[in-house]
């Protein structure tokens, strides 16, 4: 990385941070050249932990890579995000169930559903809420990818929501979702404080997953600065 590029990263992370991209950041920001900044070090569990502390960790790390057995508990980062993005490489086993909800309210599915018709419920879907425009999914027992643009609920001074959140959504590299609109939690959320910052949460309850190249960065764009 240049000092000149390097400098221009730092910059947009400071500026995130301070209109609340990250609003908790518990590790040092170490971002790439492109200012993704990494969720898994591929080594233990550091920055993450369970959803239910009394419960068994169902999680663990094989060979670099995030592995749930399947019926266990839920992930959650220490850190909390409002507008960024997202990106995770996957792999199921035949008929595995599971989730990345999106500050912990707004799930994306994760299913076995290669050949299937698009529905709201199936691989890529807004949980209940918005299908796909294509069924993107790979067969069982492949790595797959989601890369997500995620724009926060925006509130009142009163607390009120007056935008609701918005999500785009690329699985295997195919726009199946774009810019839309999420009603409100989705299901198995951690709360329903929309329009605060939330962590990124695995769902670990439900079938077997194993997951690798975990990462964020804030999102910038045109007309909505981050944060605003």
């Amino acid at each position: 990385m240049t000092l000149r590029k390097s400098a221009i990263v730092c910059a947009v992370l400071a500026l995130a941070l301070l209109a609340g991209g990250a609003v908790v950041y518990t590790q040092p920001a170490k971002p790439d050249k492109d200012g993704w900044i990494s969720l898994f070090n591929g080594k233990d569990l550091s920055g993450w932990h369970i959803r239910k502390p009394d419960a068994e960790n169902s999680w663990s790390v094989v060979d670099g890579v995030l592995t749930n057995a399947g019926h266990g508990v839920d992930l959650v980062t220490d850190d909390k995000f409002t507008d960024h993005e997202v990106h995770v490489e996957f792999k199921i086993p035949a008929g595995s169930n599971s989730g990345l909800y999106l500050q912990g309210r707004y799930e994306i599915q994760i299913f076995d559903s290669y050949g299937q018709p698009p529905k709201n419920n199936g691989c890529g879907g807004i949980y209940k809420q918005v299908a796909p425009k294509v069924n993107a999914s790979k067969q069982a027992g492949e790595w797959q990818s989601f890369d997500v643009k995620f724009n926060s609920a925006r509130l009142d001074a009163d607390g009120n929501v007056t935008q609701k959140a918005r999500m785009t959504v690329i699985h295997n590299g195919k726009l199946i979702i774009d810019d839309a609109e999420v009603n409100g939690p989705t299901g198995g959320q951690l709360d329903n404080k929309e329009g605060t910052p939330g962590p990124l949460m695995l769902q670990g309850n439900h079938g077997a997953i194993e997951l690798r190249n975990i990462r964020w960065r804030p999102l910038m764009w045109a007309g909505r600065p981050e944060g605003t």
